[in-house]
């Protein structure tokens, strides 16, 4: 389901960044809010208080919707927010392109961490992104990210067409480690 639909976000606040990016206006987007602490075109700072999390409109469960959206504020513009955000403490981001043997990106493949201590015990999993929903950053023109990553070793397994492909990964506390895979 797409969030340009009305109502989809429910209660949401928009709040255009002073800070543009390669040029572009920057918007970030906070939906399926319980509550508004702030007003229409008030000005707002790092830290203050916006809203809580909720699950207004369609939500099956309280969270908050987080996107950031690059030059204009509209759905077809949004970005993986989990590369504007700060990683915890100790803690990494894995950024990576899976790609077809044509250099073609490909749409909602499924991906495992594994820590290489562990090869065989799964950490974490991710899905390259959907062939419309999340837009590649200009500079790490990525299709998946995983974030908050402990600092270490790992490796990045996948299966395309019957083949296993293995990278291995350093995350290294507050930096971002880039994988590229190209299935042959």
């Amino acid at each position: 389901m797409r969030g340009e639909r009305v109502n989809f976000y429910g209660q949401l606040v928009i709040i255009q960044l002073d800070q543009l990016y390669r040029g572009q206006k920057v918007y970030v987007l906070y939906g399926h809010l319980s509550k508004v602490h702030v007003g229409f075109l008030q000005t707002v700072n790092e830290g203050d208080l916006i809203g809580e999390a909720g699950m207004t409109g369609v939500a099956i469960g309280p969270h908050l919707h987080l996107e950031v959206r690059v030059g204009r504020n509209s759905y077809e513009h949004t970005r993986n927010p989990e590369l504007w955000l700060r990683p915890l403490p100790d803690k990494g981001t894995v950024v990576g392109l899976l790609v077809d043997s044509e250099g073609r990106p490909i749409a909602e493949h499924p991906l495992t961490l594994y820590r290489s201590d562990t090869p065989d015990r799964r950490w974490q999993d991710a899905t390259t992104y959907a062939a419309s929903d999340i837009n590649p950053d200009d500079e790490w023109l990525e299709n998946f990210v995983v974030g908050d990553v402990p600092a270490g070793e790992y490796l990045l397994k996948t299966n395309v067409d019957g083949r296993l492909y293995t990278e291995q990964i350093t995350v290294r506390p507050g930096e971002v480690a880039r994988v590229a895979i190209e299935a042959t």
